[in-house]
């Protein structure tokens, strides 16, 4: 019978392995449904109809995240946030008011525990860009999450 070595990790104390497992993942890309068109800046709405679309979008983000990733904030940690806006057709759009449009879905993140926070002391904004697909149905937000060195 062959007895198994134990491996590094066994030998870890549980801060250890903590810190170890902080230090494996230090980035995760999500891809999410492109907001509705009532969360742009520009759209002329009611705010009744629009704050129901935004606990929508809202709600749709956090569970998609919960879903796709097992990712966890760290507290103590700053982290930067890219969006690259995957958009069908020729028609030019204007980065800000998706990034702005977008908001309700970072929100979606931050209740997933996916991010710690929205503020300045937390989260940092790389910068959002667009980029042309084919068609409709490859049309989306690219969401990539990156952990900062301290």
């Amino acid at each position: 019978m062959t007895q198994l070595m134990p491996t590094a990790t066994d030998e870890l104390t549980e801060a250890e392995k903590y810190e170890l497992a902080r230090t494996m993942v230090t980035k995760v890309v999500l891809t999410f449904p492109l907001p509705p068109k009532e969360l742009n800046p520009n759209a002329r709405l009611h705010y009744f109809p629009k704050a129901e679309e935004t606990k929508g979008y809202r709600a749709v983000i956090q569970c998609l995240a919960v879903l796709a990733t097992r990712w966890k904030a760290y507290k103590d940690t700053r982290y930067r946030l890219t969006e690259t806006y995957r958009i069908a057709g020729k028609r030019k759009r204007d980065v800000r008011n998706l990034f702005a449009a977008f908001k309700a879905g970072e929100d979606g993140l931050v209740d997933a525990g996916i991010l710690p926070g929205d503020d300045d002391s937390v989260l940092e904004h790389g910068a959002p860009k667009i980029e042309r697909v084919a068609s409709k149905k490859d049309e989306g937000v690219l969401v990539m999450i990156e952990e900062l060195a301290l």
